[in-house]
């Protein structure tokens, strides 16, 4: 079917398709880390907003995949109807990219109040559960207390403020406050997710209009 294709709708189609390919690639890396960001956060309702963040990343990274998929079978078979459905499909896309960058913002903002929240009950209870939750956000982060080590109020600090994991003492202990920590994450994520938006917006556009323009080719032959 492709030979009655124009040279400039043949070049689209394949672009079409090695596009598509690598966009499934894309959306299949945004649903493995979405899973393991659900697999791996802290079971606690103060760091609830984190894990539903991650929930989002599964849907969006697996909706991704599955209407790229569509936009490859439409290029290959050459269909008219799937590549409009692609194209319909993929602004759909991003429109809820849209929405999610603002649910991520949002959420991401608000866990400064969930990690003082962790470390206060910590310290008010000193339970297995809270300090549990207290030693991941240390260890993963490489802080100590919630401002700093002068948190804890004693010599004897939690084995998680150390490297070694051991006779944890101030001396020895992380220098940086975990309320620090995740501030310096947030602003990294944040200049990282807005990279990644701008350039996933402007290949999804293009993306778009290869689709549409080989429709119309497709179209145009009465196929």
């Amino acid at each position: 079917m492709a030979a009655g294709l124009r040279c400039g709708s043949s070049t689209i189609k394949y672009l079409l398709f090695f596009f598509n390919f690598i966009f499934s690639l894309f959306g299949l890396a945004i649903l493995v880390l979405g899973i393991l960001g659900c697999t791996k956060s802290i079971n606690t309702s103060d760091l609830s907003n984190l894990r539903n963040s991650f929930i989002v990343l599964c849907i969006v990274g697996g909706a991704i995949f599955v209407i790229a998929f569509c936009g490859c079978c439409g290029a290959v078979r050459e269909s008219n109807c799937l590549l409009v459905t692609f194209a319909v499909l993929l602004l759909t896309i991003i429109v809820c990219e849209v929405v999610l960058a603002i649910v991520i913002f949002v959420n991401l903002s608000s866990i400064d109040d969930g990690v003082a929240a962790v470390f206060n009950d910590a310290l008010k209870n000193k339970n297995a559960a809270s300090m549990e939750s207290v030693d991941f956000v240390q260890g993963s982060f490489q802080c100590c207390g919630l401002k700093d080590a002068s948190f804890w109020g004693s010599n004897q600090l939690p084995n998680s403020c150390c490297s070694d994991g051991a006779n944890c003492t101030p001396k020895n202990a992380y220098t940086d406050g975990c309320a620090n920590a995740f501030s310096k994450l947030i602003k990294q994520l944040g200049k990282s997710l807005g990279a990644v938006a701008i350039a996933l917006a402007v290949v999804e556009v293009i993306g778009v209009w290869f689709a549409l323009a080989l429709a119309g080719e497709i179209k145009r032959l009465g196929r």
